[in-house]
């Protein structure tokens, strides 16, 4: 336990901004139980400069006035205080330094000159800076050991800090408590069972409405199943059974959407959906949940390549427009909307966050013209799809104006009903997107959401693995119900130049 000056833990920490944007509400967390904040001048800067930035996200610029907004209230109350070196030192009065309603004390940076070599032109360099300018005042202001710790989500400060001998961390309030992202829910999991489970499958009933009892896993495995978890059972003669978790009636169901049952040769097969057909058992999960109309929220997650965004747009359309054909013959063939269908059509939405530091500048054109670009990968998902139909897909729903091109910054106040929303790339939102996003919804909807949480693809540089909207929806929905399913897919389909590049 350090020694330290009355009523203080000892602690001193200095927030960053990326840090404060990362979650706002971290702020109030980290002013308890004694432990000293410092507002640094630049991070105050900084948050002005990105209230009315025009290139940042609306989520990025929300929470800067969310933050402003809270140390506004604290200089409101005169809650933050100036000369740290009274503080930290022996001449201590409680009724001069009052502390938060969350027993921390918020204070303002101590004057001083940038520590050589920090260029005052950069503003990491001046975060530093400060930081030692403080870890000088708490040395010399008391012969009591006080910890000083930078908080940054800024991976170069971060770096920064340690080269310098700065303790430095990540903001741990707020984020999902998972060691790596492997432990981020799956939805599915995968048992060895006997033959003789197929055969008592298979003598349940019908196809489509067959079943086993969840007692036919393991323990270990049963307590990981949650409502429309994917179950593959591999059997020990090398056949495969998928089937999906129903815990409530306490079984484990037959697909009725992405598979069929091939009488002649008495094997399940994946369904064709619009010429695109699930290649492995993760695939044909996912394209269950995304056809079944009683799922509303279906979350795909996997690695580039593995046909996050084909699959979903080719569920989409075959549940709008159909199996296009000049002959329709089978019930199949029909859209497999709900009885109140999706009246509003098509809606496309993308976070938009550029894959490199090179920005596209000012798009000229109306508003779908300057949307478009960033929805570039579902049109041409669209545009295959038409090739492999031979029906134009695009043309057939802007004449029922029933194609909607939506840009994130746009959501607040949408009530998005009867439509089916797709959203991709969605690792590179934010909280304060996955909270707008996901309060739109209506439940005559149905929204599919995808994104790849390998930290290679997050280009959003103020979340990351644990922090981004992908993963907080799929931590927060996760086991909710029968309306929602989670699909990991695995493998890249791209070809061998594509998985090659997973060395790079």
């Amino acid at each position: 336990m350090r020694e330290t000056s009355p009523g203080l833990s000892g602690t001193i920490y200095i927030p960053d901004t990326s840090a404060l944007i990362e979650n706002p509400d971290g702020l109030d967390r980290i002013l308890t139980d004694g432990n000293v904040v410092v507002l640094l001048h630049q991070v105050v800067e900084e948050l002005g400069r990105l209230q009315a930035s025009h290139s940042k996200s609306d989520g990025v610029r929300h929470a800067a006035r969310q933050v402003t907004r809270k140390i506004l209230d604290y200089r409101h109350r005169e809650l933050i205080h100036h000369h740290m070196e009274e503080l930290l030192g022996e001449r201590v009065n409680g009724s001069t330094f009052r502390p938060t309603p969350g027993g921390g004390i918020l204070a303002w940076e101590p004057d001083g000159e940038t520590m050589v070599p920090y260029a005052e032109g950069s503003g990491d360099n001046l975060i530093l800076a400060g930081a030692r300018r403080i870890a000088q005042v708490a040395r010399q202001a008391t012969e009591r050991s006080f910890r000083v710790v930078v908080i940054s989500e800024d991976s170069n400060v971060l770096l920064k800090c340690d080269a310098v001998g700065i303790e430095a961390e990540n903001l741990r309030y707020g984020k999902v408590e998972l060691e790596s992202v492997d432990q981020v829910f799956t939805g599915t999991v995968e048992a060895e069972v006997d033959a003789a489970v197929m055969e008592q499958f298979l003598a349940s009933g019908d196809p489509g409405e067959r079943f086993l009892p969840l007692d036919v896993l393991p323990a270990e495995i049963r307590r990981q199943v949650a409502w429309n978890t994917g179950v593959i059972l591999r059997m020990d003669d090398g056949q495969v059974l998928l089937t999906r978790a129903e815990p409530e009636p306490g079984r484990l169901a037959d697909l009725r959407h992405a598979q069929y049952w091939d009488r002649k040769r008495h094997i399940y097969r994946p369904r064709p959906i619009l010429g695109i057909t699930p290649r492995d058992p993760y695939q044909t999960l996912a394209m269950e949940f995304m056809l079944d109309p009683g799922v509303q929220l279906m979350v795909l997650d996997g690695p580039a390549g593995s046909g996050k965004t084909r699959l979903m747009m080719a569920a989409a359309l075959y549940m709008l427009v159909g199996q296009p054909t000049s002959l329709r013959f089978a019930s199949r063939s029909l859209p497999l909307g709900p009885d109140r269908a999706y009246d509003n059509g098509l809606m496309l939405l993308r976070p938009e966050h550029a894959s490199s530091q090179y920005e596209m500048g000012f798009l000229p054109g109306d508003y779908e013209a300057k949307v478009s670009p960033w929805l570039e990968p579902f049109f041409q998902a669209i545009r295959a799809l038409s090739n492999l139909n031979e029906h134009e897909f695009v043309e057939e729903l802007q004449a029922a104006d029933r194609l909607h091109m939506v840009s994130t910054s746009m959501l607040r106040g949408l009530d998005i009903e009867q439509s089916l929303v797709l959203v991709d790339e969605l690792q590179n939102g934010d909280r304060h997107l996955a909270k707008t996003l996901m309060s739109r919804f209506c439940d005559t909807s149905k929204v599919i959401l995808a994104g790849c949480l390998d930290p290679i693809q997050i280009d959003n540089p103020y979340v990351d693995w644990r922090s981004n909207a992908l993963t907080r929806i799929k931590e927060t929905y996760r086991g909710f119900g029968p309306q929602v399913a989670q699909i990991r897919l695995h493998n890249n389909y791209r070809g061998p130049i594509s998985n090659r590049a997973d060395l790079l």
